[in-house]
């Protein structure tokens, strides 16, 4: 199934919109670095986008694709854990990597009074180096609605 055609699947769709997420957290700041190209990769095989030309396909259209969250709480939580690990793969964060996780936060569906509390949660653990069971405890629990 080329990647087109997984579009139309709703779970796929969901995923490539992530990965253009990532890709467009990548490039706030101007630059996609090997790190941040690293965890693209990763997620990418993690959604079982195997072949390297439609992870390529992704990159060059990236702007094409908004976020689109999934119905589960803990999966909407691992798409949080990719983005804070992406816009921290430089060891820094500027001011339009934030402006994006945030927007991207309410975009997969948490409150938007919730938003402050979960990025700070969120960029701690990653310059922690949380894992990702650790990630998804705190931010649960900061994320109480």
């Amino acid at each position: 199934m080329g990647i087109i055609d997984a579009y139309e699947n709703a779970e796929f769709r969901n995923r490539i919109s992530v990965l253009a997420t990532l890709i467009k957290l990548s490039l706030a700041d101007g630059v996609l670095d090997e790190n941040e190209m690293k965890i693209i990769a990763k997620v990418a095989r993690q959604y079982g986008l195997l072949d390297p030309d439609d992870l390529q396909f992704i990159i060059k259209n990236y702007e094409k694709y908004s976020l689109e969250p999934t119905y589960n709480y803990d999966e909407r939580i691992e798409q949080l854990y990719h983005l804070t690990k992406i816009i921290y793969a430089d060891g820094k964060i500027d001011k339009n990597e934030l402006r994006i996780l945030k927007n991207a936060i309410i975009a997969l569906g948490f409150p938007p009074k919730n938003v402050d509390i979960i990025y700070e949660t969120a960029v701690g653990l990653i310059v922690d180096e949380a894992d990702l069971d650790t990630f998804t405890t705190a931010i649960k629990k900061v994320n109480k609605v």
